[in-house]
């Protein structure tokens, strides 16, 4: 039953280590670390410099969204990614030639699992070989990744001077590419040399180097800060500002949106692209704009309101003065604009009394006020409805004989045989004008009962 097993797990190491040699670039991002200045006879004042000169750099150089590989990168992650892939296949032989011999020292059933190790063994050869003779540009390999800032272990944002060196670094912390640098200071002046160093190359691919008065060190920041930037970038790059009138509009660059203004997208590639900028309530802007190299573009944009809708506003009577605020508007009827937010209106009108009315947004296309009289006692309002709704009474109850009568006519002459045509229509417009009479006297009656509550 053992030796079975041993035979068992034999044969199912196999598919483990006979899989296809997968040689991709497994790493999603270009990864960059700051170290601490090294100081060399720097005065207490300008300690600060060896930790706060680096995270300045960090600082400015945080906007760089990726990286471009050149040429000489992309080979050597190529052949970096070969290499692995040897040094894999090269344990993996290692490993199998270790449990290959020690199954000669078990029982001869369990000695035949050996012949899987074998074939193993030399398939893992045969691929090291041919990893031997390949092209590293045989292997696909982006032309840029992501940029990622990395920091230490306890969120540290600058690490540790280099003390053994880059390299070691770099490879500690899985970086690929490690910016440090140092100060020394002499006769009053700091002179300064910053490296920034590749893990895949093996060296440094950038380094500047100058001397300043500590007062004017910061004046050559901005200088070096290009270059670095160029560097890290790894391509031509310029920068764009947006500020709108309202601020805290919408920036999108290339349909892709950027944040919200006023904004400084510091990192872009030059050439034409498209900006479109819009805030709620106003009409949006879009236009071509052409980014040159090393430059900052600034673009001053005022975006023109939308157009809003208008509705009319009556009152009873008509020609009250409008307010909105202690803003005029005319006297109604009068087209109004619809207001952007809920809005105060006040309606006046000489021996009336004011009529504040509140509309929002979204209002309807037509608004009516009543408008009372100033001082009107209850009981006379009572009164006056009163005599509203019998002046309505009186003239539906007049109304109401004409119908009948035409109606009675029509049918007379019908029976007679008689033109009846214009009876007809003495008969119908007779009972529409008694219904129209019937509708005002409930409008009548309604306004009525509601005097009789306010007396009440």
């Amino acid at each position: 039953m053992k030796t079975l097993l041993v035979v068992l797990l034999a044969f199912s190491s196999l598919a483990v280590s006979a899989e296809q040699i997968n040689l991709t670039d497994r790493r999603p991002d270009w990864s960059i670390g700051f170290a601490a200045f090294e100081g060399k006879n720097l005065s207490p004042e300008n300690n600060y410099l060896t930790r706060s000169f680096p995270l300045l750099i960090r600082e400015r150089l945080a906007g760089i969204p990726e990286h471009y590989f050149s040429q000489a990168e992309m080979r050597a992650y190529r052949r970096q990614i070969i290499q692995n892939e040897r040094q894999r296949l090269v344990k993996a032989v290692a490993d199998d030639r270790r449990a290959r011999d020690e199954l000669f020292f078990t029982s001869e059933a369990a000695k035949e699992g050996a012949a899987v190790y074998e074939q193993r063994i030399a398939d893992n050869l045969a691929a090291i070989r041919e990893l031997g003779q390949m092209d590293p540009d045989q292997i696909a390999f982006a032309q840029s990744k992501p940029l990622r800032f990395v920091s230490g272990a306890d969120g540290q944002l600058v690490f540790d001077s280099v003390l053994l060196s880059p390299f070691q670094l770099a490879k500690q912390q899985d970086l690929d590419v490690l910016l440090w640098g140092g100060f020394e200071e002499v006769q009053g002046f700091l002179y300064f040399e910053i490296t920034v160093f590749s893990t895949v190359l093996g060296e440094p691919f950038f380094t500047y180097s100058d001397a300043a008065a500590p007062t004017e060190l910061y004046e050559q920041f901005d200088e070096l800060v290009v270059q670095l930037a160029t560097v890290l970038w790894g391509r031509d790059w310029s920068s764009l500002s947006v500020q709108t009138v309202p601020p805290g509009a919408s920036v999108w660059i290339d349909e892709e949106f950027q944040g919200r203004s006023p904004l400084i997208i510091p990192y872009l590639l030059p050439g034409k692209k498209q900006l479109r900028v819009h805030s709620e309530g106003y009409q949006t802007l879009s236009r071509t704009i052409e980014l040159a190299a090393y430059e900052q573009l600034v673009q001053q944009i005022a975006l023109a309101p939308q157009p809003r809708q208008t509705f009319t506003l009556n009152s009873d009577p008509p020609g009250a003065t409008v307010y909105r605020g202690s803003e005029w508007l005319g006297t109604t009827p009068l087209s109004i604009e619809e207001p952007e937010e809920l809005g105060r209106f006040l309606l006046r009108r000489e021996g009336y009394l004011d009529f504040p009315l509140y509309l929002e947004p979204t209002v309807d296309q037509s608004q009516s006020a009543e408008l009372l009289p100033q001082q009107l006692d209850p009981t006379e309002m009572q009164k006056r409805r009163r005599n509203e709704l019998y002046g309505a009474f009186g003239a539906f109850a007049l109304s109401v004989p004409l119908p009948m009568f035409f109606g009675s006519y029509r049918r007379e002459y019908r029976d007679m045989g008689m033109d009846i045509s214009w009876l007809t229509y003495a008969y119908f417009g007779t009972y529409a004008i008694s219904g129209g009479l019937f509708v005002n006297l409930l409008v009548r009656l309604i306004r009525y009962l509601r005097a009789a509550d306010r007396k009440a």
